[in-house]
């Protein structure tokens, strides 16, 4: 199995079933070197991370050599995870919600953890032990690690940013149904750099397929996309609904967006034959 396969597995919840890429052998070195992006590597965050569990028994049953500090572990930026997160991982993926997402939840694994170290302290052995193998401490500790495999997949395959594109055309329907609480504008819509799939494009996306012809065509198809997608926006702005809904099925918009889809498939099927 190779190592986006492996953390696609985690993502899927199907881990336990899928062997981990192996990392003594030169092809396993090959493969965790390949788990490497934006100045993290993704499987060793994943061990490290689920390592917190086997140190924190150790503590409590006083096997340990380590001296932890619940002012530190409960700290989300002391970790190389967490440094990480609070430098360049913010710096390559603010954009994305996911990233979002297991900022916040490392951070309340950290706070679980403390608690859980605290309680180790307190000469609580039972009640420590307690928190480390079920409740908020379990939940957090598998939440981190699935948001971690999906930023992996989502930074070599760019799928949140495919999905993303494919959700304007609902979420220009809600809008021009009334049905949206987003405050959408024109000048903003035509944008090419605004949305998650455009934030992707120009960093990560451009990264690894900058060089690439038919990334170039994937830039275009977006750039049009989203010029057509601020035309039905306008029209829907100016009171004319039926017609904007009509854009959306019919003409300029669906096309683009058809145009868009297939310029991305095109480029992720061109490099697994690359790789085949």
């Amino acid at each position: 199995m190779g190592m986006l396969d492996w953390f696609k597995s985690i993502v899927r919840g199907e881990e336990s079933s899928a062997p981990v890429p192996a990392a003594s052998s030169a092809a396993g070195a090959t493969a965790d070197q390949s788990s490497e992006l934006a100045g993290l590597n993704f499987k060793t965050a994943v061990d490290a991370h689920m390592k917190w569990k086997v140190r924190l028994e150790t503590y409590i049953n006083g096997t340990s050599t380590e001296e932890l500090k619940v002012e530190v572990v409960c700290r989300d930026d002391q970790c190389p995870l967490g440094k990480w997160i609070h430098d360049k991982g913010g710096e390559k993926f603010g954009f994305s919600e996911t990233f979002f997402d297991m900022k916040a939840h490392h951070a309340h694994f950290h706070r679980c953890a403390g608690d859980v170290l605290e309680a180790a302290q307190s000469g609580k052995k039972d009640v420590a032990l307690k928190l480390l193998h079920g409740g908020d401490y379990v939940k957090a500790s598998e939440r981190v690690k699935m948001l971690l495999a999906r930023m992996f997949v989502i930074a070599s395959e760019g799928t949140e940013a495919i999905d993303s594109h494919v959700r304007w055309k609902g979420r220009l329907q809600a809008y021009i149904a009334g049905n949206s609480k987003e405050d959408l504008k024109v000048e903003t819509i035509s944008r090419d750099d605004q949305c998650t799939l455009g934030h992707w494009i120009s960093g990560i996306g451009g990264e690894r397929f900058g060089k690439d012809p038919v990334f170039a065509v994937v830039r275009s198809r977006h750039a049009h996309f989203h010029r057509c997608a601020g035309e039905v926006l306008a029209v829907a702005q100016q009171g004319n609904k039926a017609k904007a809904l009509h854009m959306l099925e019919e003409g300029a918009y669906p096309d683009a967006s058809e145009q868009v889809a297939e310029a991305i498939v095109h480029l992720f099927e061109q490099r697994k034959s690359a790789q085949a």
